[in-house]
């Protein structure tokens, strides 16, 4: 493929399967049978229009992942454990109908596993399956409007790219306030245990001391008791220095929490592309393989392979070199 302008580009945000929300077909999809149906799907640059099973250039799955927090798409809420895409769009056909708005959601193409689809005919719903182990999503598809009604986010390369920063500076912030509260907390903590000692200590000092008689007192008894009062102010004394040679070690303790809150953050960002990554791969054999597609009437004929087999001008009737339609 010609290497294309990344500038040029337009940048789509969608759902492809919300978890927990039912869409205009019935079916309500959680994340376990999500993240089953997502990991079937190995397909990066496998896209259509209205579900007309020919494969378009010029799109690209950018981002491909599950939502471990409740994110937004305009202004609906996708909810935590759905699978949302960003897409890359360099197709000038496809560009045009996205800023028109003639495509305003995307649905996936679906097949069924030779082993699920005994007694399967006509429409198929995920609720028709014991299990969507059964499901081998193929190609998402630009639709007028996605059974799941959630819409597009239509972005240009400068606002993808500023999205992506807010993104990480927030999960920053959020590191040095996760800092913050960890040092407000050990502080509670060792205030509360300097308080506890101390009282320990009193208690301590007052069962040793026995009742006694001013008038009887010695001055034997006198000079004990003294000594034993300027013993209780050293160690009280002792306590404020250990205090404050905790606080010295500010700097010390905000480093190590600062580190450690940064590799918690690259570990996380670590499983998300490997989660990006890691698919399984599935195939196709039987051409009467019923379909599932989510924003029309399903048609249990087939004919994905033979088409798959042309090249894609042969399918679109467009000249090879130009790359209009034939006259």
């Amino acid at each position: 493929m010609v290497l294309l302008c990344k500038q040029k580009a337009l940048y789509v945000k969608c759902c492809i399967i919300a978890n927990g929300v039912t869409d205009s077909q019935g079916d309500t999809l959680y994340a376990e049978d999500i993240k089953k149906i997502f990991t079937s799907f190995n397909n990066q640059d496998n896209f259509e229009v209205h579900h007309n099973d020919i494969p378009i250039e010029e799109v690209s799955l950018l981002e491909n992942y599950i939502t471990t927090a409740d994110e937004t798409i305009g202004t609906a809420v996708v909810p935590r454990g759905s699978w949302n895409a960003v897409i890359r769009v360099d197709n000038p056909e496809i560009k045009e109908a996205l800023l028109t708005g003639e495509f305003r959601g995307v649905s996936l193409n679906n097949r069924i596993a030779d082993k699920c689809k005994a007694n399967l005919k006509g429409q198929v719903r995920y609720k028709d399956l014991s299990d969507t182990e059964c499901v081998i999503p193929l190609l998402i598809s630009f639709v007028e409007s996605g059974a799941n009604g959630y819409g597009l986010h239509v972005m240009d390369y400068d606002a993808y790219i500023k999205k992506s920063s807010s993104i990480k500076k927030g999960a920053k912030n959020m590191a040095f306030d996760l800092l913050g509260g960890l040092k407000s907390l050990v502080k509670q903590a060792e205030a509360s245990e300097s308080e506890s000692e101390a009282r320990i200590i009193k208690e301590k000092d007052q069962e040793e001391k026995e009742p006694v008689d001013k008038e009887e007192t010695t001055e034997e008894e006198e000079e004990v008791e003294v000594k034993k009062e300027d013993e209780t102010t050293s160690e009280e004394e002792k306590e404020e220095e250990i205090i404050k040679e905790d606080d010295t070690t500010d700097d010390d303790f905000e480093a190590k929490v600062t580190a450690i809150v940064k590799k918690v953050l690259a570990e996380i960002e670590a499983e998300k592309e490997n989660g990006e990554e890691e698919t399984t791969e599935k195939e196709v054999e039987d051409e009467d393989t019923p379909k599932i597609t989510k924003s029309k009437v399903i048609n249990t004929d087939d004919d994905f392979k033979t088409q798959s087999n042309k090249t894609y001008f042969e399918m679109t009737g467009r000249d090879p070199l130009t790359g209009l339609p034939k006259q």
